[in-house]
């Protein structure tokens, strides 16, 4: 399935004001990222590249930990920079906006970082080949995604979902393409939620229903709660939304 990038943009861009107070599992998988990074880059970065920033969650975390270095900002949604602002100031900071998937990559990078974003990319292989020609010998991709379980409760209900890659694909992917693997990272997280319109107005609010162009009807939402309750219901009548966070940290040869 082609992602509609036009459609990604309008539903992400609408969800930016309360994005940072509800996208609670990207901000926590940011964050594991970074000490990932941390633990395993400590050493100065000169030149790095930051693909799908959104509001920040990531910029905030590299921009402490590389105070110096000179960073290329990307994302689609070129409103991401009112965001961005506050945390930038005082660093160098380079905005390139559009489709990493379309845009020519900047060169001799130390690393390449992204966090909740290539799920997104039509061509995830490709990009992976382009990526590791911008990176300098021994420069770092430091990236997370989703796992085959991510939304599992969704794509059971609706028959809709993204395309996942498993770990051991990505591992295979960057591998064929010169990368050494440092570490992996895999889990899944269960949201609770009262109902399952509460599920909806959660993948609403932080972007995620991106694939989806038509507006159910009555019945269609009906049937949804209906099929959802019957099999995805907790022992304490909540129900449940899965995340499957992966994170990895490879290194150009």
């Amino acid at each position: 399935m082609t992602t509609d990038k036009q459609l990604l943009k309008k539903r992400f861009a609408a969800t930016f004001r309360q994005y940072d107070s509800l996208a609670v599992v990207q901000q926590e998988i940011c964050g594991q990222l970074d000490e990932m990074i941390g633990r395993i880059c400590p050493g100065r970065i000169g030149r790095a590249m930051e693909v799908g920033c959104g509001t920040g969650f990531l910029t905030r975390y590299l921009l402490r930990r590389y105070p110096d270095a000179e960073w290329i900002v990307n994302d689609l949604i070129e409103e991401s920079e009112i965001y961005l602002r506050p945390y930038a100031s005082g660093h160098y900071v380079e905005y390139l906006w559009g489709d990493a998937e379309l845009l020519p990559l900047p060169g001799e990078l130390d690393m390449i970082a992204s966090a909740s974003a290539v799920q997104w990319f039509d061509n995830l292989p490709l990009f992976i080949d382009r990526a590791v020609g911008s990176l300098c010998c021994g420069g770092y991709f430091a990236f997370t995604t989703f796992g085959t379980d991510n939304f599992r409760e969704i794509r059971a209900t609706t028959g809709e979902g993204l395309h996942y890659y498993t770990s051991e694909q990505l591992q295979e992917l960057l591998t064929a393409a010169g990368y050494g693997i440092v570490e992996t990272l895999e889990y899944t997280r269960h949201l609770p939620f009262d109902t399952p319109a509460d599920v909806l107005r959660h993948i609403k609010a932080t972007g995620v229903n991106s694939i989806r162009k038509a507006r159910w009807g009555k019945q269609q939402l009906m049937d949804f709660e209906t099929a959802y309750r019957e099999h995805f219901s907790m022992p304490d009548g909540r129900v449940a939304l899965t995340y499957h966070p992966i994170l990895v940290l490879a290194q150009k040869k």
